[in-house]
């Protein structure tokens, strides 16, 4: 296809990811300065800019889970953003919003929205960009480009290129699933699936009813702040500084439970960014000697995150773990000594040598600082029984104030906090190593099985106020969590949740809600627009082989090439008029569910959508 002739483009959800892929193709349309005809349908069955996860429409309890200076929807080349033009979400809301203030969902995506209004009027002479408010369901093959259909029984729509940023969608239930289902329809129970917590009929839910609430991450925090301020309660602070809560009198009772039995910590508040140590261990050319290594040993350039990456990240963690505890105690420009001595902490090979992270502990007087140890901090029960509910309750209490306590001293005031803000740090650098195949494909599996949880439990918590408020809510005996291993079963008449390792927990619910994220699952899709585009093998899952053992793990994902993200088919070929970005490649690629780039920054978000763009219009790199 020519780069200057006729086209026409659909991008296929229009969130965050959707949106971003907009913008790059309009200001590189721009930058050519016009001319060329050039029509992209703007399709989203919610509302365009936001999608469904930040429409507008929301609650204003459900809290994005960045800060409004992090924030943004420009790129840095936006001409949108000269002079005085909004930049960030808190500068949009004209300083409304504070910079450090986590605003709601409902907040960013009016900004979202706003946003996607601006790129329309921002588009060059002889390029429209049409918004479709339907939902796609089908993309099917022509004898030039691809035919789109859209749910509004309209004629089908000739595109030249479809860009899938679909988002987050849901999925057939699984076996359990279904078995919890039936005995819901037998029992007049309610069994409500995973989802974002805006989707859930949670209205349905009647006061003072038992509700089990399956998982403890950030749905089950949106879960309850809609059952509790969602209802009208109340938080008020009385003269020690002590939280409070004063129910409504219209909030169900709340028992929760997961395989940690712990909520996900709080994000810390960070005071002073400058201070923030960047990564001396796990760094992209210490990867690169790893990856150089397993090719020569094993044949694959394929790693073993457990045993080859896992130590160096844990090795960085420490040191912004001792580096902190060192600044605390004898200042700056020790610490900054102590970062230059650890970067050699590894050995010509990539690998960690303990003697030599040793001696630099040493050196700067750091033997006797308590060792960090990430594995209990995500598991903190494990080992443990307890005699009652109220002595497991007694130590969970006691760790979340101490969540709290040490949150809002921040990095710069707490080790442990310093730690797990170098988890979220290092999340940048982890899709490098994970994404389309970079691991084996055991140590992939292990990797989404194991590490992954633990570590957004410990660093991609809620904000230090929602941890708080759980805390009182506890007090008030409107939510319980039973403790580690939590068992949901059918009961007679009931579900119930048990901890196995807390005596007296077992209690029946007459609702049961699954607030876990779902795994991805191609063949489980319920969107119509992936089960047909399946179907008729034009996407796939993402299958993650060793060439050398011929040993696959099964991912899930759909599977996509490496930039510019070409979808590829049943026969495993890119196919050049289909992209997809974002949520819809999870496990092909990790961590898609960020939804936004970060204010002044060339990031992987937009350097994403770039590629997309750039591949689009056919313009050189």
């Amino acid at each position: 296809m020519s780069s200057s002739g006729p086209l026409s483009v659909a991008i296929i959800g229009l969130g965050p990811r959707g949106l971003s892929v907009l913008e790059r193709l309009i200001l590189r349309l721009r930058a050519r300065g016009g001319g060329r005809a050039v029509t992209i349908w703007a399709v989203d069955a919610t509302e365009h800019g936001s999608g469904r996860v930040w429409r507008s429409g929301q609650p204003d309890w459900l809290a994005a889970n960045a800060t409004a200076s992090e924030l943004t929807a420009h790129s840095p080349d936006n001409p949108l953003v000269e002079g005085d033009a909004p930049y960030s979400l808190a500068e949009w809301s004209g300083h409304e919003l504070a910079p450090d203030e986590y605003p709601s969902r409902a907040r960013y995506g009016t900004y979202l929205h706003e946003f996607f209004q601006r790129l329309r009027r921002l588009a060059p002479e002889g390029v429209c960009v049409r918004p479709i408010l339907g939902r796609a369901i089908g993309l099917f093959r022509a004898a030039q480009g691809l035919r789109l259909r859209i749910d509004d029984g309209a004629p089908d729509l000739h595109v030249d290129k479809a860009i899938l940023t679909t988002g987050h969608s849901a999925l057939e239930p699984d076996e359990e699933e279904r078995g919890f289902l039936r005995h819901a329809a037998r029992s007049g129970l309610r069994y409500l699936g995973r989802g974002i917590a805006a989707d859930l009929p949670l209205d349905e839910i009647p006061p003072g009813a038992t509700v089990a609430v399956k998982g403890l991450g950030l749905t089950f925090y949106d879960i309850v702040r809609s059952l509790t301020t969602g209802r009208g309660g109340r938080f008020t602070r009385n003269g020690d500084g002590e939280l409070r809560y004063h129910p409504s009198g219209r909030e169900p009772c709340l028992v929760a439970g997961s395989r940690s039995g712990l909520p996900f910590l709080a994000r810390a508040q960070v005071h002073r960014p400058e201070l923030a140590p960047s990564p001396v261990v796990l760094t992209e050319e210490r990867i690169a000697v790893l990856r150089d290594r397993a090719e020569a040993e094993r044949g694959c350039a394929k790693l073993d995150f457990a045993a080859e990456v896992e130590p160096l990240f844990q090795a960085e963690v420490e040191h912004a773990y001792y580096r902190c505890a060192l600044r605390l105690r004898d200042g700056d420009e020790d610490a900054e000594a102590f970062t230059c001595a650890f970067g050699d902490v590894v050995d010509e090979s990539g690998e960690l040598d303990l003697r030599r992270k040793d001696k630099v502990l040493a050196a700067f007087g750091l033997g006797d600082v308590p060792p960090l140890r990430p594995d209990l901090l995500a598991r903190p029960f494990a080992g443990r029984t307890y005699a009652d509910p109220a002595a497991f309750r007694t130590e969970l209490r006691e760790l979340l104030e101490q969540d709290v306590e040490t949150s809002r001293l921040g990095p710069e005031g707490s080790p442990l906090k310093a730690a797990l803000e170098m988890m979220r740090t290092l999340r940048p650098a982890m899709p490098g190593i994970v994404d389309f195949g970079g691991l084996l494909p055991k140590s992939h599996e292990d990797f989404l099985a194991r590490f992954a949880p633990a570590n957004f439990l410990l660093s991609a918590g809620p904000p230090v106020g929602h941890v708080e408020q759980l805390v009182s809510l506890v007090d008030a005996g409107v939510v319980e969590i039973v403790g580690p291993q939590a068992d949901f079963t059918c009961g007679g008449g009931c579900f119930v949740v048990e901890s196995p390792v807390v005596a007296g927990s077992r209690r029946e619910a007459q609702v049961l809600l699954d607030a876990r994220a779902p795994a991805p699952d191609l063949h489980r899709e319920c969107d119509p627009l992936l089960r047909q585009l399946l179907a008729d093998g034009l996407i796939s899952e993402y299958v993650n082989t060793d060439p050398c053992t011929g040993e696959s793990f099964a991912t899930g994902g759909l599977a996509v090439a490496g930039s510019p993200f070409h979808v590829l088919d049943v026969a495993g070929e890119p196919r050049p008029d289909l992209y997809a970005l974002g949520v819809v490649t999870q496990n092909t690629r990790w961590f898609t569910q960020v939804g936004t780039g970060r204010p002044g920054q060339d990031s992987p978000f937009r350097r994403d959508a770039d590629a997309i763009a750039r591949d689009v219009l056919g313009d050189a790199a």
